[in-house]
């Protein structure tokens, strides 16, 4: 074992560290995957994806180098190390590395020029109280146009910071829009029962019950309403698991408006003024220092 001293730059991360707190970002590697793909020149774009239809996998024009396409979304995936603002927009191109169209190298082209024009932005945690979690969950139900699978997003803060986050297609389709939901609440909900426990090890234990904000009503009421329906059997297990912890105090789930909803940014295309405040919420942003000479 030795000590290398404070982390400065670590696998293509940068951290610097300032008055406020720390900045976590992976600027340099950025600039490697634009110059990469051959984009230096191209314009950037304010939005990785535009909210029209979906990509789907219909097209008859495949792309010519799939391994390029391959290569270049496992290149993102890292990316969203610090960068968890993509998460959805990487998880969709993700879904056709097995024969990609040209369209979806369109659609990833696009993600690499918004990175290019925000190629400066990161990761800010800085000195917070952790005696609680709190956690924003959301569901696109049936949002795959080729399988109708839903996809699920979540978000977790400790304190101010986000530390956890996901942006995932579910694993069976759902009958409904509450059925979707609620299987993004018991995931989220699973998460945060794990670094409660963590917590806890570390001996540094959450006081406070999580909060699990979903902007879903009827998600929100079978949480804690204790009559079963015939409509909720396909969930029994994730709606006893979830109950579970509601009555033993770990979890509080909490009705939030969808435009206060960020895990919506895991789960859908936004518009420009929503991207921008969900990004900020996430604590995405410049460095608050100069970074010229570090990578």
């Amino acid at each position: 074992m030795k000590d290398l001293g404070p982390l400065s730059y670590f696998l293509g991360i940068s951290v610097t560290r300032h008055t406020c707190g720390m900045f976590i970002s992976q600027h340099k590697y950025v600039e490697e995957i634009v110059e990469r793909d051959v984009m230096s020149s191209c314009k950037p774009v304010s939005t990785p994806v535009d909210t029209k239809a979906k990509l789907n996998g219909t097209s008859n024009n495949p792309y010519n180098d799939p391994y390029e396409y391959r290569s270049l979304v496992g290149a993102l995936q890292y990316l969203t190390f610090t960068r968890p603002d993509i998460s959805y927009f990487v998880q969709q191109v993700c879904l056709f590395m097995h024969d990609p169209k040209t369209q979806h190298m369109n659609a990833l082209k696009r993600i690499i020029r918004c990175i290019k024009g925000t190629s400066t932005h990161g990761l800010h945690l800085s000195p917070s109280t952790i005696d609680k979690l709190t956690t924003y969950t959301d569901a696109d139900w049936g949002g795959c146009p080729d399988t109708r699978m839903s996809t699920s997003g979540f978000c977790v803060y400790l304190g101010d910071n986000l530390f956890s986050w996901s942006a995932k297609q579910q694993s069976s389709l759902s009958r409904s829009s509450a059925e979707a939901e609620y299987r993004g609440v018991a995931n989220v909900v699973s998460e945060s029962c794990w670094f409660q426990n963590l917590l806890l090890e570390l001996h540094c234990p959450a006081t406070k019950a999580s909060l699990v904000y979903c902007d879903n009503v009827s998600s929100t009421y079978l949480s804690f309403n204790l009559i079963q329906h015939q409509c909720t059997k396909h969930i029994e297990m994730d709606i006893h698991f979830v109950r579970e912890k509601v009555a033993c105090g770990q979890v509080r789930v909490l009705h939030v408006p969808s435009r206060y909803q960020i895990a919506n940014i895991f789960t859908k295309g936004l518009p420009l003024q929503l991207f921008d405040d969900f990004r900020d919420s996430l604590n995405i942003r410049q460095s608050p220092v100069s970074t010229t000479g570090v990578y």
